[in-house]
This record gives structure tokens, sequence and C-alpha cells, in this order.
């Protein structure tokens, strides 16, 4: 399947980042900001770093195929026999800034990260779930490669994890007809 520059720099970032921090129980690519309900299902997996593409302020004027995206590299912790969850939250987070930093993740088509920060998203919600929550930001443009739009998968499968209630996750796996279907 031909994916997107935008996407195969994410898995990139991905893969990076859980080779530099082993420890961690996840690191995975994640759609975008979350509410707490699935930050209670992710503090399960803590420490966790879920690496999301929130933004792309706008194409380079000069450069028809550069675009700029903004990544948030979350950090999910929750308290450890003898470490508390802030403790390691900002551990995690000051491995990311080493770890973000000059990294083009081994693409030739990507620049330098630039304006990288990092945010303490603490809340009393999310304390009171006993979870520490950090944002580690960064801009970082990338030069899109030509793309025919004839290559690109259809969308014909829908697969996602969702936890109702207190309850463990489900599994949701759905085919979704394309119009293409042998008969």
């Amino acid at each position: 399947m031909n994916t997107g520059d935008i996407n195969l720099t994410r898995d990139a970032i991905v893969a990076a980042i859980a080779k530099a921090l082993p420890e961690l129980k996840d690191c995975q690519a994640h759609g975008g900001r979350f509410d707490l309900q699935e930050l209670k299902r992710w503090s399960r997996r803590a420490p966790a770093v879920l690496v999301a593409a929130v933004q792309i302020p706008e194409a380079a004027r000069n450069r028809v195929n550069q675009v700029t995206v903004r990544w948030v590299a979350y950090v999910v912790a929750s308290d450890a026999p003898g470490v508390s969850r802030d403790v390691i939250a900002l551990d995690y987070t000051e491995a990311l800034l080493r770890c973000i930093k000059d990294n083009r993740w081994g693409l030739d088509n990507t620049q330098r990260p630039e304006n990288v920060a990092a945010e303490n998203l603490y809340s009393g919600p999310a304390d009171r779930q006993g979870i520490a929550l950090w944002a580690v930001s960064w801009q970082q443009a990338l030069t899109l490669r030509a793309t025919d739009i004839s290559d690109l998968a259809d969308f014909a499968i829908y697969s996602a994890t969702h936890q109702v209630g207190d309850g463990p996750d489900t599994e949701s796996y759905t085919e979704i007809p394309t119009g293409n279907e042998e008969t």
C-alpha cells in the first residue's frame, strides 16, 4: 500500500522514539488530542508516548511541495513503585527533547525540527485518575513527493479500539463496500 509522506514521517518518528526509549510500555501513532476517558485507557499502558500530527499551519509559498507539520508527542505516565508519575513524565519528556533535537528520522525529505517545546498538561481530573501528561511539540518541514492519486489505497477497512464505561477495550473491524466488488 502506498501512503502519504506525512504518514510515513509519523511512522518514522514513532519507530525512532520506540528505539530510543525501549522501556516504554507503548509508543504509537495517535489521531490527535484526546479526552479524559481515552486518557484513562492509555494510563493502563503507561508509560506511553503517542505521536500525532496536529496541524499543518500552511504550505510553503516558495516551494510548492513543502509543508510544515506541527507534531506532538504526548507522554502519559502513572505512578510506579517508588517513583511518582510526575517524575516519570518529566524524565520521558526530557528524553524526548533530546531525541527530537536535530532528528530527521532517517528521511531525506524532512528538515530539522524547529520550535521544540514541552508543556505540562496537568489537570485536576487527570491527577485524580493517577495520570501525568506532558506534550512535547515541534514543527518540521517536509517535502511531499509526487503521488498519483490512483496509487492511493481505497478506504475499505475500518479498525478501531474503543472503551465503553469502565469495561475492557473492545475492537471494531468493518469492511466498507467500495463499489468495486466482484459480483
